[in-house]
Order: C-alpha cells, then sequence, then structure tokens
C-alpha cells in the first residue's frame, strides 16, 4: 500500500516559465495514526524524465513542504485495517522552465534520529510520480482540475493556503 499519493495532479500540458495549475498536492494515508510523527516527516517534488532520470535546474518553486495534518484528521485512532488520510503536501508555485515531456516526483521522507550517536539522516518512506507533463511554447488554454482536485484545492484554502486562481 502506497504511503502518498497525489491529491492534485499537475496539468497534462502548461508553457515553459508559467506557474503550474492546478498546483501539485499529495496526501499522507497510513492505517497507523501518524498524528504525533508528522513533525519528522516531509516532501519534496523534483523533475523526472518519463524513464525516472532526475533532473537538476529545470524545476523552481517551493520544492519542500513539511506535513500539514488534514483539518478534522486529529488524534483519531485508526482500526489498523483501512488507511486513512492523515496529512498533505503542497507545492503552489512550481515553474519547470524548458520544453519536453516530464513528471513531478514527490518523495515521502522521515527524519530518524539516533539517540546513541547524536546523528540524524533522512530516510526515503515512498514516491510518487504524476501524470506525463507536456511543456511548450504552443499552450494557450489551461485545464481546470476535476471535482476531487476542486475539494481538495477547497479544503487546502480553508485550511490557509494560499490557492492561485479559482478552483
Amino acid at each position: 500500500m502506497r504511503m502518498i499519493d497525489l491529491s492534485v495532479q499537475p496539468p497534462a500540458q502548461t508553457r515553459p516559465g508559467v506557474a503550474l495549475f492546478p498546483p501539485v498536492a499529495a496526501r499522507l494515508s497510513s492505517r497507523t495514526n501518524l498524528y504525533n510523527d508528522l513533525s519528522q516527516i516531509f516532501a519534496f517534488v523534483s523533475l523526472v524524465y518519463e524513464n525516472g532520470e532526475q533532473l537538476d535546474d529545470q524545476l523552481s518553486g517551493n520544492s519542500a513542504d513539511c506535513a500539514h495534518p488534514i483539518p478534522g484528521s486529529g488524534r483519531h485512532v485508526s482500526d489498523g485495517r483501512h488507511a486513512r488520510d492523515q496529512a498533505y503536501f503542497y507545492f503552489p508555485d512550481l515553474v519547470i522552465h524548458y520544453p519536453g515531456r516530464y513528471r513531478i516526483r514527490v518523495t515521502l521522507m522521515r527524519m530518524e534520529y539516533d539517540y546513541e550517536t547524536s546523528e540524524a539522516a533522512s530516510v526515503v518512506q515512498d514516491y510518487v510520480d504524476s501524470r506525463s507533463i507536456v511543456v511548450h511554447e504552443g499552450i494557450s488554454n489551461y485545464p481546470r482540475p476535476d471535482e476531487r482536485e476542486r475539494a481538495f484545492l477547497r479544503m487546502l484554502h480553508h485550511d490557509g493556503q494560499y490557492v492561485p486562481n479559482s478552483y
């Protein structure tokens, strides 16, 4: 079972140098209650080719986010059989700078700390890739998020996040 999934996919096509709309958002789900561990969990995004090769310096914007509790998820105890959405990660200002065909990869990380050695490390927990994004100059229309994505964007807005454009 995946721990991280995309709640809002990036657009299927966009122009170079323009912030992605809809903005990328991911959610963290687990069968166990992670509420007390959220301060040690974060996610970052990277740009990858469709074959998974990671690209540097072609994506800008806020590429890392800490785990934000999903409103209402609180300290609810899960029954252990069903995964429950517990937190989200939001990347509202991502920009791809060059034409091409890409995916956005969201990588879930956890900070681990060894009290005996006082060493800390980030450990990859999971990752998910977006659908394919075609970046080219000729695009003139922008897709709207689907109904499920709009509902998630409304939740982000009500949680105090800036959501660009209309949803």
